[in-house]
């Protein structure tokens, strides 16, 4: 393929599909456009292929090297879903914002119910074990295995992600005053989830006039702003809107802000 035009996303799902069906030592499951399910060594493992093509965009060249470490990586992992103690994957453990549709999907597929907590406008906290090229979800059989709370559970995983954006996030603050914006521009899977960390959210909150307004439209994107100035508030909510309509990983046009500490949808007045 070297030498062709670069693949778009589905291009490049539908070539690491075939390629997968190829090897003699893995089972393809299933393909829901860039996440497969995959059978190694007698273990079932899920890819999300978005960081996969992030790297194969940057240098599309280098399709077969891409491909290959993909390989590596699935023969190399342990998957930790089937730790066996929670100690054994708790520093990995991250809480994920996800539309509450997929309690719905996971019911209607029977598979465990996850381990959730209801959140605002129509959204869970799922919980997550951070894997080398994708996720796995806890769900109720795990924490029976375990032996722990969903409490518990809650509270390292926010502790993880605290963690984890201190060492590691990235933040894009341009404007002044009415006008300031900042992003969340990790690009790590848990960009909107940083919606969780009210004191991170209330450190930006002397940057702006009037209250600060927090947009998550789709899981890789958080955007704080103000709404001292109606217009542009206007503006950046409707593109909001229209981002969490069309962007992949949806997650909600709702509005928050900060009230007392506390995350609370945002009302318009």
């Amino acid at each position: 393929m070297n030498g062709q035009t670069p693949l778009d996303r589905a291009a490049f799902a539908a070539e690491i599909e075939r390629r997968l069906l190829a090897e003699p030592d893995v089972d393809l499951l299933g393909r829901e456009g860039e996440v497969m399910q995959v059978r190694v060594a007698n273990q079932r493992m899920r890819i999300d292929l978005a960081n996969v093509y992030s790297a194969y965009a940057e240098a599309p060249e280098h399709l077969d090297l891409v491909y290959s470490t993909l390989l590596r990586v699935l023969h190399e992992q342990t998957p930790a879903r089937d730790a066996r103690t929670f100690a054994e994957v708790a520093d990995r453990v991250m809480p994920m914002l996800k539309p509450i549709a997929l309690l719905n999907a996971v019911f209607e597929r029977k598979l465990p119910m996850l381990a959730y907590r209801p959140f605002l406008a129509d959204l869970i906290i799922a919980y997550v074990i951070d894997e080398p090229q994708s996720v796995a979800y806890i769900n109720e059989r795990h924490l029976e295995r375990w032996g722990i709370g969903e409490h518990q559970l809650h509270e390292r995983a926010l502790a993880n992600l605290a963690a984890r954006t201190q060492a590691h996030a990235h933040f894009l603050m341009t404007g002044e005053g009415a006008q300031r914006l900042i992003v969340a521009n990790t690009q790590d899977g848990y960009d909107a989830t940083r919606l969780l960390l009210p004191d991170l959210l209330a450190s930006w909150q002397p940057h702006f006039p009037g209250n600060m307004v927090i947009g998550i439209p789709n899981r890789d994107f958080l955007i704080a702003f103000s709404d001292a100035d109606e217009g542009i508030l206007t503006s950046v909510a409707h593109q909001i809107q229209l981002d969490a309509a069309q962007r992949e990983y949806g997650l909600t046009d709702q509005l928050f802000t900060i009230k007392n500490g506390q995350i609370r949808e945002y009302i318009w007045e």
